[in-house]
């Protein structure tokens, strides 16, 4: 008897524990990394994407086959669904953004202009010599005055005008010049035989040029090791116009009336490994950040720049080595990449950029 009661006390006590205790629930896996994501913006197995513009939400899109003479412009929307496309009449180099917005196909033959009309793609063509001459020099806008250079290769030094379309007026605004190379550039016609020097004067007096101009085309510095065009470009970042004055290490900044408001200075023009600075700048135009572009192991940095102190204030290493045509939209990095070693096609993708 004493027996049985023990053993029903034990088995109370039990059930007692049991309904006291707490309950466990299984929970999915988390996974936690520190690293950030790549993802595919636009991709297919049957062609590649050689270059593309941002146009709203979507992406006008330059693709090929087998090589740029069999290449297409396409629309495609943020799910990678193609809503037109058009084959190219003519081999394509590259897609185009002008000062206006437009997105034009620069053609080895043509430029076409691409019009949409209910998301359908037209193209129409445009004066090649024309556009390259009037167009393609203008920057950017504030208001009435259009922003351009007359930026030429194979020449070390250009200008910054604004042209006031109202009163057809034309304001110079920054003269820039790589100095050293200047002096080079012009000491190539006294490295020139007497003959060659004549020849020299008599075409320049012949074309109204400046004669070390002939000379330094005539003994090849301009397509030579030694020389490199100017880099220096200019961008209008909540209508102040800045110049990256790589040449006298300064970001000038200026009004709407081309007064000069500050000069800052600037460095990272020149790292330690000087090969790393690509000469490349990027302008995010919805969150007005500026990177610098560097490049080391098949790596590409974005350095983001202060524009109060002319210092980097971010650094940011693009996950895929050797990858192309590289901008930045909203805080993204997108760019054009294809798998070493791999069969994919060269795929549009895009990384959240994290300082």
């Amino acid at each position: 008897m004493v027996r049985s009661i023990l053993y029903l006390f034990l088995i109370l006590i039990f059930f007692s524990r049991e309904a006291n205790a707490q309950k466990v629930y299984k929970l999915g896996q988390v996974d936690v990394s520190s690293k950030h994501i790549v993802d595919t913006v636009f991709g297919t197995w049957k062609y590649s994407v050689a270059d593309y513009e941002f146009l709203d939400d979507k992406l006008i899109l330059l693709t090929f086959k087998r090589n740029m003479s069999e290449a297409a412009v396409m629309l495609v929307d943020q799910s990678q669904k193609v809503l037109s496309c058009f084959e190219l009449p003519d081999e394509a180099k590259e897609l185009y953004k002008d000062y206006q917005g437009y997105i034009h196909v620069i053609c080895e033959n043509h430029i076409y202009r691409i019009i949409l009309k209910n998301e359908q793609i037209n193209l129409a063509s445009l004066p090649m010599d024309d556009y390259k001459k009037f167009i393609m020099p203008c920057i950017d806008t504030i208001g009435k005055d259009i922003y351009f250079s007359n930026f030429q290769k194979d020449y070390p030094a250009f200008t910054y005008y604004a042209y006031n379309g109202t009163n057809k007026s034309l304001a110079p605004l920054k003269r820039v010049c790589d100095e050293a190379l200047m002096d080079r550039y012009n000491m190539e016609f006294y490295f020139m035989q007497p003959k060659e020097q004549l020849y020299a004067r008599k075409i320049a007096m012949q074309y109204g040029i400046d004669f070390h101009r002939v000379a330094a085309n005539m003994t090849g510095l301009t397509t030579s090791l030694f020389y490199t065009p100017l880099y220096a470009p200019l961008f209008i970042i909540h209508d102040t116009v800045c110049i990256f004055d790589h040449y006298s290490n300064a970001i000038l900044k200026y009004d709407k009336k081309q007064n000069l408001l500050d000069s800052i200075h600037i460095d990272y023009n020149h790292p330690k490994k000087w090969k790393d600075w690509k000469r490349a700048l990027l302008l995010d135009k919805v969150s007005n950040e500026v990177y610098a572009v560097y490049e080391r192991g098949g790596f590409y940095y974005l350095k983001n720049i202060d524009l109060q102190t002319g210092k980097i204030k971010g650094s940011f290493k693009l996950m895929n080595q050797y990858v192309e045509k590289i901008k930045v939209k909203n805080n993204y990095v997108y760019y054009v990449y294809k798998p070493f070693d791999s069969q994919q096609e060269k795929f549009v993708y895009k990384e959240l950029i994290s300082n």
